[in-house]
């Protein structure tokens, strides 16, 4: 099973990489991600291979700070729809919950939580981990995702706040000065998690460009792209069908893999909420052809066949009599009908 996270993370990579002469094309083809990912922010791409794409590169490039450039050339916005949702929360602590609870669209393997200090009930910890034991951190992507943290603070309330202290858990691979510069504040190595350290009274602050409008549909969005991370199974399996579908087709192994778990477990899941994959597709299916068959000047039944994801037109009027024991051209008829009284 292959982890995944949005290809957004790959924000100016090639920029910087390009300006320390490396081959980019190159090194994409070494670490399995495709080359289509530095152009489309949503493409689902291995985050071990990024992962790895990051150590290789800094190491070939002599460039040890690479995650913190990486972080300070794009910051939050390399978040996509997420960024916009923190841009618009009321309070930094807000902004902190929401992407919590939101983090797992970009990718499902990461983890950010605030957590109080012991002994200093003044002090938080805003906790970055990668919650998958398939991965294995390395300094570049904590360094990464630490100076996003900073930046998006710094972003968010116009530099009003800077954080106390950032922990690493490992030693420092490049010159302390350069960690110190991108996160604003000292910084702690080999410590037990990676964090970046605020007062309790910094949670409080408003964010700077708070609009309600479009925090809720930000939010929204949100939910319809990738789900609640409570929300059932199914519900989110049948978001993602109708967005595999878009591109014309809905395998089983694919939204497996875009929501980090084993096709049989994704299953097994499934039936104890009582469905299957199976019929969660067929299910859409229906709902997207009585959507498409009842356009005004809408597809012709061979491009809803594609659209839906069937191969030929006989497959779908198969299953249009399943569904309505109609064809699909006594549906558009009886939705014509139906307009016209």
């Amino acid at each position: 099973m292959t982890v995944l996270v949005r290809s957004a993370t790959l924000s100016t990579f090639d920029i910087l990489a390009k300006g320390l002469g490396l081959n980019v094309a190159r090194l994409l083809e070494r670490f399995g991600i495709p080359p289509q990912a530095l152009h489309d922010p949503d493409l689902l791409i291995p985050y071990q291979g990024f992962i790895n794409l990051l150590e290789y590169s800094a190491a070939l490039g002599d460039c040890p700070d690479l995650g913190l450039q990486l972080a300070q050339a794009r910051g939050i916005s390399m978040l996509g729809p997420i960024a916009v949702l923190l841009r618009h929360a009321a309070t930094v602590g807000d902004a902190l919950a929401l992407a919590s609870r939101y983090i797992f669209v970009h990718s499902p393997a990461l983890k950010l939580e605030s957590q109080p200090v012991p002994g200093h009930p003044e002090l938080v910890d805003v906790v970055f981990d990668i919650n998958h034991a398939r991965l294995t951190a390395r300094p570049q992507v904590v360094s990464l995702a630490l100076g996003i943290v900073c930046q998006g603070l710094k972003v968010l309330t116009g530099a009003r706040i800077r954080p106390q202290q950032v922990t690493l858990p490992h030693g420092p691979v490049a010159p302390v000065e350069a960690y110190r510069q991108a996160y604003g504040c000292p910084v702690s190595f080999l410590a037990p998690c990676a964090t970046v350290r605020l007062r309790v009274s910094d949670l409080l602050v408003a964010v700077s460009e708070n609009d309600p409008q479009m925090k809720e549909l930000a939010l929204v969005y949100l939910e319809q792209l990738g789900g609640k991370p409570q929300a059932l199974l199914t519900d989110r399996v049948r978001r993602l069908v109708r967005n595999f579908l878009s591109a014309g087709h809905a395998h089983h192994a694919d939204v497996a893999r875009a929501l980090s778990v084993h096709p049989r477990t994704l299953q097994r899941r499934l039936a104890a909420e009582g469905s299957t994959f199976e019929q969660l597709v067929d299910d859409v299916r229906k709902e997207q052809f009585l959507e498409l068959v009842g356009l005004h000047m809408g597809p012709g039944m061979t491009q809803i066949a594609h659209i839906l994801g069937y191969a030929e037109v006989s497959v779908l009027t198969r299953s249009c009599k399943r569904w309505f024991g109609a064809t699909p051209r006594q549906m558009r008829a009886r939705a014509a009908q139906g307009t016209r009284d």
